[in-house]
């Protein structure tokens, strides 16, 4: 398995490109902007799906220009398929480069569903709260979790943003953290990468959830 983490846009959103080296098979996470960038990372791999831990347009902001290149499935929970084309605040869509309209999802996250890259398998685990539809893509048999905006290192995602709910937010994280083992690497939507452990152990926003 190769993990490649590409920031992509103003807003360096963590784009995951997850691939299978044996097979030659990719999936994309997340293609928020920067579609070329993503594109030349892309170059001698068989890219199998587009997927989007959630709907925020800077995550979803360029599903469209792969697709229409590719022409592969783009996999995002129901709940969020609402917020694809909601710029969030007025001309953001254009401040960030978006290509509008994103296209709804031809597959759709459930949790518990697995998505295969050649022999890699993801889990998808729902967990809303910063948005309805929010989901983590867990592959037990590397330790990885790609995590969207669940959770950061030394915080946890916005639920003040449309959709953003803090009792749905604390419930995805005290299921997280159950669940998952501390040495479980977490690529988180922005910013750097961390893991269960230590975020059980230094992230205040987590203190009185477990």
């Amino acid at each position: 398995m190769m993990l490649k983490v590409l920031p992509v846009g103003l807003l360096s959103v963590n784009c995951c490109i997850l691939v299978d080296e044996e097979e030659g098979k990719a999936i994309v996470f997340d293609p928020g902007a920067d579609a070329q960038k993503i594109e030349k990372e892309l170059e001698g791999l068989e890219l199998t799906a587009i997927v989007c831990t959630h709907g925020h347009i800077d995550h979803v902001g360029h599903v469209r220009t792969l697709k229409e290149k590719y022409h592969v499935p783009f996999y995002l929970h129901k709940e969020d398929i609402y917020l694809i084309n909601d710029p969030i605040w007025p001309g953001f869509e254009k401040h960030i480069g978006a290509n509008l309209p994103c296209p709804e999802p031809d597959e759709l996250l459930e949790d518990g569903k697995e998505i295969k890259v050649g022999k890699i398998t993801l889990r998808v685990l729902h967990t809303p709260g910063h948005t309805p539809g929010l989901c983590c893509l867990y592959a037990p048999e590397h330790n990885l979790l790609i995590a969207g905006d669940l959770l950061f290192k030394g915080s946890v995602g916005r639920w003040d943003l449309p959709g953003g709910s803090l009792e749905d937010l604390k419930k995805s994280l005290q299921r997280v953290f159950s669940e998952l083992p501390d040495d479980t690497l977490v690529v988180c939507g922005h910013y750097e990468e961390t893991t269960i452990g230590h975020e059980r152990v230094f992230n205040p926003y987590l203190r009185g959830l477990f």
